[in-house]
């Protein structure tokens, strides 16, 4: 009976959404107005309803696809975890989309935050130009608003630029401005009948997994764990016998797990680059990830600043199903407790235990059967916990 009054009260909904479209479809599709792009004296002829550079809070926004015209920069786009990284040899800009945050290499944050419009990434053009050096102007033309980006040395003024693409100009308006298709006669919208959904829907989520603890067999057991099931995560090492562990140590990097450095709060910096000397020494790799064995609260703020300073970036577990006394039975359900009501991204944190060994298979079978995606951390990831802070 619930299921069949909410396939009515879905029809009724239908209907009436429907009828707003056909009402007043006109103003909700309404195309943005065009925006002449040029990038370094080339005008973007590629312009559509789909991608136009938009105004958003006062500043223009163009597609970040285009940013791969302007010559120095590149960028690499992450869209599983919505996070942008645009770069140059001098410096870069990290777009967390997902945690509408934007922060440097330095760690400093910036107000101007990426969108997502229609599908499509827009960033803001004149924010990203103004930090890497880049000659940014607006105007109007004859023909309408101009973006104008350049990289290069140029022989054009504004005038001159649109008197030598006037022709390109006008075909890209009267095509954009072409007339539109006549509306549709309006119909009765035959709604069919929807099948019966569960009450709860499974919802995506993103767990990054921490093993942090020193190598040894019990680590090589969760790594096989994890490369049988094809996830991968973050090692946090400490120094303890790591010199005699380099075999285990290369299979983890080739595996495509990441590393990372498990300090304490007491010299958190020197124990840091001590950690990263080793690992320079044995497989010609440093990592700027860390995570503090007593929790990131337990650092002064010299503290985070020194590790700013340094480069490094703290990361903390949010879930923690086990402890040293657990056995493998209680940190498997404390496990699917937590990962059942984790937020949208969060960090697993287990340390090299037997009863982390006895129980990943079965997180990790949890984390597949209910679509949660395990990802390693990466250099330039934004640490979910403690970023509106510091880093």
């Amino acid at each position: 009976m619930l299921m069949r009054s909410r396939r009515i009260l879905c029809g009724l909904l239908a209907l009436l959404i429907l009828g707003g479209v056909f009402a007043f479809g006109l103003e909700a599709h309404a195309k943005s107005d065009l925006v002449y792009l040029f990038i370094n004296d080339t005008l973007i002829k590629s312009m559509t309803a789909s991608n136009m550079p938009v105004r958003i809070n006062n500043s223009m926004y163009i597609s970040y696809r285009y940013l791969i015209r302007i010559k120095p920069i590149k960028y690499f786009y992450d869209e599983d975890i919505r996070i942008l990284k645009v770069y140059t040899s001098d410096g870069s800009l990290i777009f967390d989309v997902g945690n509408s945050i934007t922060y440097d290499q330095d760690g400093q944050i910036y107000s101007y935050l990426a969108e997502i419009r229609g599908g499509v990434l827009y960033v803001p053009i004149e924010f990203i130009c103004r930090f890497f050096g880049v000659v940014y102007s607006q105007y109007s033309c004859d023909y309408g608003p101009v973006i104008r980006i350049n990289s290069i040395m140029s022989q054009y003024s504004d005038g001159d630029l649109a008197v030598a693409n006037r022709d390109a100009m006008k075909k890209l308006h009267d095509d954009y401005y072409a007339a539109e298709p006549e509306p549709s006669v309006p119909v009765t919208p035959v709604v069919p009948e929807t099948p019966d959904q569960p009450d709860e829907e499974i919802r995506p989520r993103t767990v990054y997994p921490m093993i942090c603890g020193p190598l040894g067999d019990l680590s090589a057991s969760l790594l096989t764990a994890l490369d049988s099931r094809s996830a991968r995560a973050t090692f946090f090492l400490t120094d303890e016998g790591l010199p005699q562990q380099g075999d285990l140590l290369r299979r983890l990097v080739c595996s495509g797990h990441s590393l990372g450095l498990y300090v304490s709060a007491a010299d958190p910096v020197g124990e840091a680059e001590s950690l990263n000397a080793l690992l320079s020494s044995m497989i010609f790799r440093k990592t700027r990830l860390v995570c503090i064995r007593e929790g990131s609260k337990a650092l002064s703020a010299a503290q985070r600043d020194a590790l700013a300073a340094a480069g490094y970036r703290i990361w903390d577990g949010t879930l923690d199903p086990g402890s040293a006394d657990r056995t493998a039975y209680t940190t498997q359900v404390n496990g699917r407790n937590l990962l059942q009501n984790a937020p949208a991204t969060s960090t697993l944190l287990l340390h090299p235990t037997e009863a982390a060994r006895d129980s990943i298979y079965t997180l990790l079978r949890f984390m597949q059967d209910n679509r949660f995606t395990t990802l390693p951390i990466g250099e330039w990831t934004t640490p979910i916990n403690q970023i509106r802070f510091y880093n």
